[in-house]
């Protein structure tokens, strides 16, 4: 069972990718190390959703 904040932040996650061009998806994927090249667009997404979702979940919150 997921707590609700963290399915309203694996949403955001969500959204942010899934409004990237795929040129966008590649060239963070660049930015973070990612051999792209290799993945077809819909693994390249999901990668890069993962990749947001860790960084949104490490974002400090109100409490530090």
């Amino acid at each position: 069972m997921s707590h609700f904040s963290t399915d309203i932040i694996a949403d955001q996650a969500i959204d942010q990718v899934a409004n990237m061009p795929i040129s966008q998806v590649r060239s963070q994927l660049i930015s973070h190390n990612v051999n792209h090249f290799i993945l077809v667009d819909d693994v390249a997404r999901d990668k890069l959703i993962d990749i947001v979702f860790q960084q949104l979940m490490d974002r400090p919150g109100p409490h530090g």
